[in-house]
């Protein structure tokens, strides 16, 4: 009996999860108050989405799209009704699973230097995608980190964008990053390059 060495044994590579369909039914959330008082309810939702489509979700300020968005990522678990993947009920046990069909940028997010999580990234990828977004001129990615972050609103959400994207999931979520964007890059954004991202 030999005994395995470093070398032969493969790398622990979870695959990646996929998916065909991914939805909420008859799934809703409340927060309360410190009394117990429902101060906002989101839901019932029926919603199912298909792998390759690109959705819209629209409403006014304060009309629960975001809400909306952790129920259907599983950040929230329903108080009531589902949330489901191909036609399974996601409870506890499958949600950090199915979380990590999930790249996701919030309109709260935070913005490191560092691509944490992300090992081996391609140092020519991000520039390429820096480039892409308009960026390569307010910053740079050498030795694994941005050079600076410091930037103004709408060109920390196209870094956000570029993060999510290098996450390489089946689904990315995108909270209102065209806002504060000039009208040339939101055309951009929607006719170019999220139907790239889609392709």
């Amino acid at each position: 009996h030999g005994r395995a060495t470093e070398a032969d044994v493969a790398p622990d590579a979870a695959p990646k999860p996929e998916f065909q369909t991914l939805g909420l039914h008859g799934a809703g959330f409340h927060y309360t108050d410190a009394e117990g008082e429902v101060t906002f309810r989101s839901g019932p939702h029926e919603l199912e989405i298909q792998r390759g489509e690109l959705v819209f979700i629209v409403g006014g300020n304060g009309s629960g799209k975001s809400t909306l968005l952790k129920l259907l990522t599983g950040l929230y678990a329903p108080l009531e009704g589902e949330l489901r993947l191909d036609g399974r009920t996601v409870d506890a046990g499958l949600r950090p699973i199915y979380r990590e069909l999930f790249s996701i940028v919030f309109t709260d997010f935070h913005l490191f230097d560092r691509l944490y999580g992300l090992d081996g990234v391609d140092p020519a990828e991000v520039q390429r995608w820096l480039t892409v977004m308009g960026l390569e001129h307010k910053t740079r990615f050498e030795d694994g980190r941005f050079t600076q972050t410091s930037l103004s609103t709408g060109q920390r959400k196209r870094l956000a964008f570029i993060v999510a994207v290098l996450r390489d999931k089946s689904v990315c979520i995108l909270d209102e990053v065209a806002a504060d964007q000039d009208p040339e890059f939101r055309r951009r954004f929607y006719r170019e390059l999220l139907p790239g991202l889609r392709e």
